[in-house]
């Protein structure tokens, strides 16, 4: 059959199915339907939304039968693998990927509906009737399985149903798609030869068994207050078989697989299965963001469940094939196609992202079995909530694989920058940083060892230069400001360190293909420069994230020895623009900003004096500038008020007092409200300002009590009269070094008051962030799944979809 001739069949197939009802039993037109050869694409044009929801809604029987029988085929396909039937299998999961979407929309986190609740989680008649739908692979000869058989197991196996208690097709459908990820010679090599099979993974457990811990890693673990126990039994926590990890890494090596798991031949199959499983994990998407639970989606519960099927392979076969990947050093002329890794290194990112965003933390505390191999007590595996993605990810302890992910980590978000300043045209080129930030920051949050060690033993500034030049090439453009956001809190957080302020005094050397000023410094001039150009020089919708820019200057201020000519002065330009009648009388709160930008002057000039000439001589030459704040009267304050408001007197609300949730009109999450996104430098103020208020002698007070000013007061006091006096001995005609060289020979010792404590803010997770995370990170997906279209905007609830109109 032709390719015109089977696309027109399949055409008929699926209007049949839509326009009049077909018996289950009609063994003809079935057969006949999952035999035409179709694409992805060809399932998707021929399947349009309309039609979907036409099929659900009027002819629900039909949709049951496809349905069933397309998840029948795939559990026939995992227990009897056979090539001939490798096409077939493929239209089943492109059909399920096409109509699972729509099924969710009335699932139980949407509009729920009976009919849907019956079909994906009934065990009652005609679920189980199809002698097709039976146990998988797996159970029988435990592998693939981690639950280990002992007494006590409170895990009850999935094959000890009966025929009477067959499982839910939505159980069977994610179990399949995870069994298909490694069916043999489908998407994964597997070697069957008994004695390389027992050698790797002998090799590999007692690697595991009798692996001396470092110095370091028992440092990290007595930080962390973590300490190891030991139980009876447990699920166990080793991949296996080793042999069907798509890729070495963490988790195993390539010496414990025993062959090179690096082909690519199964690529485009990967890419198809996995679409399958993030389809039938999209239920969040129908759930409104203020009802949104992370432990009410049962599909994502089966599928991070302890006894979900080659589950522990599938988290290092995806973490692995993303961190291993080399932009650079791509083999195009291997004969594979270069697109289809990539599209598969994003689509692993984007399926690992939203299994590690449900159910509860793991729990990080190292526990091991009688052999002395990690495992999870079956109390705790056998709790709602319980996911072995989360788990994983918590329990990463070895310094040399935190290190590897790491390196990868910096090796993929480098290439933001390196593919645009590439000499080699047609150079590859990643879109998915915003999944790579996302799975960053969850190994900020879930582990706590890797924070520490990689602040501590790696060179945190190759992922600092790449989140930097992110923020700056996203700063105006309002389908970005969810990136903006994820680099902020990644900033954030890890400026709570001191050993990351310390990392930052490293010297810049990079030159990045933007316009960002030159400048002779370290990465903190960098940070510093970058957050700088994000203020007076970005999108509206930044505003809420202004506290947050200084407060992660404020927490780097105390360890940075020696700041740049140029950072300096954009400090002070930011203290002059805080300070300016324009944005301090913009709201009650806005003085705030102020405080901030007090308390880095005063971090450097208490604890740096020396080696930071430039920064206390801008301060000197901008001395109005403070010396008219100081001096601040209520009288004056409202005659600067009338001046630039005009008679205005409603009070409101500062906009960083508040920063709620919200979506943008493409969908993507971030935290402000509307407004123009054209500020320049010389309008940002007034583009960045509400309704002004009236100063009151109340806000008077707070604004005089909360700006820290003393310091610079002392210094400007002492400074002043020294500089007056050089310019004056050189009749007006002085070399700025020569200054600068007085300025670092001077001591401030008695002159300033007693040096105030270090205060770090550190970041603080709460479920309004959670929520922000899953929301952008589903935001994320569905608009990088549109060339496909995967998932329809018409019922997604989790986030604003607004749909362009055609011309």
């Amino acid at each position: 059959m032709g390719q015109s001739a089977s696309k027109e069949k399949f055409r008929e197939s699926v209007n049949a199915l839509v326009q009049v009802d077909v018996s289950a039993d009609d063994a003809d037109f079935w057969d006949e339907l999952w035999k035409i050869p179709a694409s992805a694409e060809e399932v998707f044009e021929l399947i349009p939304a309309p039609s979907a929801r036409r099929l659900r809604d009027d002819r629900f029987a039909n949709l049951a039968t496809l349905f069933t029988q397309a998840v029948a085929q795939l559990c026939q396909i995992v227990e009897t693998p056979y090539n001939i039937y490798f096409d077939q299998a493929l239209n089943c999961v492109r059909v399920l990927t096409r109509i699972l979407p729509f099924l969710l929309e009335k699932g139980d986190l949407g509009e729920a509906d009976e009919n849907v609740e019956q079909l994906c989680w009934g065990t009652g008649s005609g679920v189980g009737e199809d002698e097709k739908i039976g146990l998988m692979i797996g159970g029988a000869d435990g592998e693939g399985n981690n639950i280990q058989q002992q007494p006590g197991n409170k895990l009850k196996q999935k094959t000890d149903a009966s025929p009477e208690e067959q499982e839910p097709l939505a159980l069977l459908v994610v179990h399949a798609a995870m069994h298909m990820l490694f069916l043999p010679q489908f998407t994964c090599d597997y070697y069957e030869d008994a004695s390389l099979k027992g050698d790797a993974a002998s090799n590999a457990n007692n690697a595991r068994k009798f692996r001396q811990e470092t110095k370091h890693e028992k440092d990290l673990k007595a930080d962390a207050g973590l300490r190891q126990r030991k139980v009876e039994w447990g699920v166990s926590l080793v991949p296996t078989p080793t042999s069907i990890i798509w890729a070495p890494g963490a988790g195993v090596t390539a010496a414990e697989m025993g062959f090179d798991a690096s082909t690519r031949k199964y690529d485009k199959n990967r890419i198809e299965v996995l679409r399958l499983l993030l389809a039938a994990c999209c239920d969040p998407l129908f759930a409104p963001a203020d009802e949104y639970n992370p432990l009410a989606s049962r599909w994502l519960a089966v599928a991070t469940a302890a006894d979900a099927p080659n589950g522990i392979c599938l988290f290092y076969s995806l973490l692995n094939t993303i961190l291993t990947f080399d932009p650079q050093a791509n083999p195009v002329s291997a004969g594979f196609s270069q697109g289809a890794h990539i599209k598969l290194v994003e689509l692993s990112a984007q399926v690992l992202c939203i299994l590690l965003d449900c159910g509860l933390p793991g729990r990080p505390d190292p526990v091991v079995d009688q052999t002395g191999l990690p495992c999870v007590e079956f109390e705790v595996a056998s709790k709602g909530g319980f996911n072995l993605f989360r788990t994983l990810l918590s329990r990463i302890d070895s310094a040399q694989e935190m290190t590897d992910i790491y390196n990868g980590f910096a090796r993929l978000l480098r290439n933001c920058y390196e593919s645009e300043s590439t000499y080699i045209t047609g150079g590859p080129r990643l879109d998915c940083y915003q999944e790579l930030l996302v799975l960053f920051w969850k190994f900020l949050e879930e582990n706590p060892l890797f924070m520490t060690h990689i602040l501590t033993r790696c060179n945190i500034n190759e992922v600092i230069v790449p989140i930097c030049f992110l923020m700056y090439k996203s700063r105006r453009d309002p389908a970005q400001i969810g990136l903006v956001h994820i680099c902020t809190f990644i900033l954030l957080k890890m400026s709570g360190e001191r050993s990351f302020g310390v990392s930052l005094n490293k010297a810049f050397t990079k030159k990045l293909p933007t316009d960002l000023p030159l400048f002779s410094g370290c990465h903190s001039d960098l940070l510093a420069i970058t957050l700088h150009k994000l203020v007076v020089n970005g999108a509206y919708k930044l505003v809420p994230l202004y506290s947050c820019f200084l407060t992660i200057i404020a927490n780097v201020s105390p360890y940075w020895k020696s700041m740049s000519l140029v950072a300096a002065v954009k400090l002070v330009n930011l203290f002059e623009l805080f300070s300016s009648p324009k944005f301090l009388y913009s709201g009650e709160f806005a003085h705030r900003h102020l405080a901030l930008l007090l308390e880095v002057f005063n971090n450097i000039i208490q604890y740096q004096y020396h080696g930071n000439a430039h920064l206390v001589y801008a301060i000197v030459r901008r001395k109005d500038a403070f010396g008219h704040l100081a001096s601040l009267t209520l009288e004056r304050a409202q005659a600067q008020c009338h001046k630039v408001y005009g008679e205005h007197i409603k009070v409101t609300k500062d906009v960083d007092k508040d920063a709620p949730v919200q979506l943008n009109d493409k969908g993507i999450p971030q935290m402000g409200g509307p407004g123009s996104n054209n500020a320049e430098e010389g309008s940002q103020a007034s583009s960045m300002v509400g309704a002004p208020f009236q100063p009151n002698a109340e806000w008077l007070d707070d604004l005089k009590d909360s700006l820290p000013m003393e310091t610079v007061t002392r210094l400007l006091q002492h400074l002043v009269p020294v500089v007056d006096e050089i310019v004056a001995g050189k009749l007006g005609i002085v070399d700025e070094q020569e200054i600068l060289d007085a300025l670092n020979e001077m001591t401030m010792v008695g002159l300033l008051p007693v040096p105030h404590p270090i205060v770090i803010r550190k970041y603080q997770p709460n479920q309004y962030t959670a929520l922000w995370f899953t929301a952008f990170m589903w935001g994320v997906i569905f608009l990088r799944n549109q060339s496909l279209p995967l998932f329809d905007g018409q019922c997604i609830e989790l986030f604003q979809v607004s749909l362009a109109e055609d011309d």
